[in-house]
């Protein structure tokens, strides 16, 4: 199953894209700039792979802990007010959670794609010399170190692969399997939009700790 989060406000029954502008172009808009030379098409709307984690559905312990990301009390309403989808099969650009949060980091912009993967070449390979001479290699510089700096053999080989999350530049939320919402005021607003009520479920999930 692939998940898509979305706040109640931006739910339509049908095809949906990214949030408007002023909900994406925040610190990590040159990161959805860099990502968008590789898919094809930025911003993007972001689904999970099976992990609900990934999706912050119901993550307001991780807003208050993010306060640096999300400042105003109507952005944190608003995340909070999400509502999760669920689909069997979303043909999507693959981009594994873990390696993309290495780079992460590093998706600055220096206004080219050259710039930008000379950083990362550069930041990637002073950390992974540190980390061999402490002998702390991790899972993620091991395979950086497997490549020997190559950045467009990492990407493919480690970053641009199914494994949990994948973006696509828009979503028919009609076609959704499972619609999971948090009480019966979201459900009534669903149903008030056509969404089918055998796919509404009202559930409680705990959040993973981060």
């Amino acid at each position: 199953m692939y998940y898509h989060k979305r706040p109640l406000k931006y739910v339509e029954y049908g095809k949906v894209f990214p949030p408007p502008d002023e909900k994406v172009w925040d610190f990590l808009a040159p990161a959805y700039k860099w990502l968008g030379h590789y898919c094809g098409y930025c911003p993007q709307v972001w689904l999970s792979r099976s992990n609900l984690s990934i999706t912050g559905y119901k993550s307001s312990r991780m807003l208050k802990k993010r306060q640096h990301v999300i400042q105003k009390r109507s952005d944190v309403k608003e995340a909070n007010d999400s509502v999760l989808f669920g689909f069997d099969v979303i043909k999507g650009f693959p981009v594994s959670y873990k390696y993309w949060e290495m780079i992460l980091m590093f998706l600055h912009d220096k206004k080219t794609l050259e710039n930008i993967n000379k950083e990362i070449t550069l930041e990637l390979n002073q950390i992974t010399r540190e980390c061999k001479l402490d002998k702390c290699m991790d899972e993620e510089t091991i395979a950086w170190d497997r490549c020997n700096g190559d950045l467009n053999l990492f990407l493919q080989k480690y970053l641009f692969i199914e494994e949990d999350q994948v973006v696509v530049p828009s979503l028919n939320l009609k076609s959704a399997k499972q619609i999971i919402c948090k009480d019966e005021r979201q459900k009534k607003e669903l149903r008030r939009m056509g969404f089918i009520e055998d796919r509404i479920k009202i559930k409680n999930i705990k959040q993973r700790a981060w």
